[in-house]
């Protein structure tokens, strides 16, 4: 269980800009909760810096 709960924090990283999408901080700007994990995150969600897919994101290690 507390390997899942690791896993759930990691960090996303917007491949176009650099932006960092941090789970224990969310994104205030796209109304995402502290606390959400990337997986968590609407599809439709877009970097709130360069309005990049979510799918540009990758898992910051």
């Amino acid at each position: 269980m507390m390997e899942e709960n690791k896993k759930k924090l990691i960090s996303y990283r917007c491949c176009h800009c650099g932006y960092i999408y941090e789970p224990l901080k969310g994104c205030e700007k796209n109304k995402v909760k502290p606390g959400t994990c990337f997986e968590e995150v609407p599809q439709d969600y877009r970097c709130p810096v360069c309005k990049s897919k979510k799918s540009g994101f990758v898992p910051v290690k």
